[in-house]
């Protein structure tokens, strides 16, 4: 593991890690930003420079490099992302009056959606027999909670018992960079959810404070959230995808109906409307007519 006392820049990069920190930034981005920071600066003590004291032609040389690597447009991306935010950093701190990252042209990347899943493979999948067993009660509430609220995998297995509540029909969502947000939850959702507490979740009394725990009472993981599709994937006849897929399936869905991308925005808890906007893309051309203001399983 690399040192990163030894890093050139380590308090400008360490102030800014610090600040994303607290911020809510996720600790996979500030792990991610502190790797690409550091690549910076070593290429910049190479030249005998600092942040503070290179120009731009320096950061062209390092996007050069970048570009011989032939890594992935995304990856690139990111790297110039997290040189603009040190710059502009620094120039905030009054540390610097330029920001000579400002050169910096990125490749340009398509936004995509996953292989779209139809409302009825989606009412394939969830519908259908469900057994008595623990482990369906909770792979049922796990798949609503996906499809019927627009959740995240890691906001499944982030859940707390304390997060649903069962009189107002709604659970209290913690999303990235901890933002929170109140989710309404459809009927069939509400089923599932019930059922599972009412006939799984109190064989785990005191196993810990998770909604959702394993068949040995441990909270779920992203891991298990993705075998929990695949195996009702397999029973239903509907090829797996990824629980990201059920997510934008809610999302496409809701806007076929007629949901507004503002609306669309909260549910999900994207900070940028700009990552609302992508499903417009996908869905606008389909709307042939005005559907009831709801989700398919609202």
């Amino acid at each position: 593991m690399r040192d990163h006392t030894l890093t050139p820049c380590a308090p400008a990069v360490e102030r800014l890690l610090a600040a994303r920190a607290a911020h809510g930034d996720s600790p996979h981005t500030v792990r991610a930003l502190r790797g690409d920071l550091d690549e910076l600066c070593s290429f910049l003590a190479q030249q005998g420079m600092t942040p503070e004291t290179c120009g731009s032609e320096p950061l062209r040389r390092w996007q050069a490099r970048l570009a011989a690597r032939r890594l992935a447009p995304a990856t690139v991306a990111r790297h110039l992302s997290s040189a603009r935010a040190l710059f502009a950093d620094l120039v905030r701190r009054g540390e610097r009056p330029d920001d000579p990252s400002l050169v910096l042209i990125g490749p340009r990347r398509r936004r995509r959606l996953p292989d779209p899943v139809t409302a009825e493979d989606c009412t394939q999948l969830l519908d259908g027999d469900w057994n008595d067993y623990v482990r369906s009660l909770r792979d049922r509430a796990v798949l609503e909670l996906l499809y019927g609220c627009g959740l995240r995998a890691s906001e499944v297995c982030g859940l707390a018992l304390s997060s649903y509540d069962p009189v107002a029909g709604r659970l209290r969502v913690v999303g990235k960079g901890d933002r929170e947000r109140l989710i309404p939850v459809g009927e069939p959702a509400r089923e599932a959810l019930d059922a599972w507490l009412l006939g799984g979740r109190p064989r785990f009394a005191g196993a810990s404070d998770a909604l959702l725990v394993s068949v040995r009472g441990r909270p779920l993981s992203p891991s298990d959230v993705r075998r929990t599709l695949e195996r009702r994937g397999r029973i239903a006849g509907v090829s797996a995808r990824s629980p990201h897929a059920l997510r934008h399936a809610y999302a496409t869905h809701l806007l076929e109906g007629g949901a507004g991308l503002r609306e669309i925005q909260e549910l999900l808890g994207h900070a940028s409307a700009a990552t609302t906007q992508i499903y417009a893309h996908v869905a606008v051309p389909h709307l042939v007519r005005e559907h009831a203001d709801h989700h398919p399983r609202g």
